[in-house]
């Protein structure tokens, strides 16, 4: 057996993942609480930050709260400047960045976090969103604020759609929101 070929893989160390996130970049998070969280990547972005000042006003998307209730997972990225906007499944073991959006620092939303598992699968197979009937009627439905946390989150990033007179939630299409990666 020849072994991997080092070649072709596309593994490499967090400091060099973080060296390719720029300013105003989306940085998506997996993790479950702490397990299956990316500490190393996350301890990297918070060094480059403190260090450097860059990136700065990224938004961050997550499912599952990758935190500790304390200082550990996306809690590090809790600095002003650092994070521009929050899109997030749930926010109970990620309180620092709770304060942000709660306070008004940065953007942010609340939306079902199994919604955005299933979006991560569609981004990686290329698919421009989800469309669900979750969320329907709740605040996650646009008509009633779209998961939107604060007055200073004021984009749409979700929108009704209608199929064979059904009502669904899918990605908001229109406007400057195309540039960014969409909950449906």
């Amino acid at each position: 057996m020849g072994g991997i070929d080092k070649s072709t893989t596309k593994i490499v160390s967090g400091a060099k993942a973080v060296s390719l996130i720029r300013s105003g970049d989306t940085v998506a998070f997996s993790g479950f609480v702490g397990t299956c969280t990316p500490e190393e990547v996350i301890c990297d972005i918070e060094k480059r930050f403190l260090e450097t000042g860059e990136p700065s006003n990224l938004t961050l998307m997550f499912a599952a709260a990758p935190g500790d209730d304390k200082d550990r997972g996306l809690n590090r990225l809790a600095h002003d400047g650092l994070v521009k906007r929050l899109i997030g499944g749930h926010y109970r073991l990620v309180p620092k960045l709770a304060q942000l959006a709660t306070s008004g620092k940065c953007e942010a939303y609340n939306l079902p976090l199994g919604i955005i598992s299933h979006l991560f699968r569609e981004i990686a197979g290329g698919k421009p969103g989800v469309i669900s009937k979750v969320g329907l009627g709740t605040s996650v439905d646009p008509r009633n604020g779209g998961g939107k946390l604060n007055s200073n989150t004021t984009e749409d990033l979700v929108m009704p759609i209608e199929i064979d007179g059904k009502p669904y939630i899918g990605p908001n299409r229109t406007g400057p929101s195309d540039r960014y990666v969409h909950y449906a």
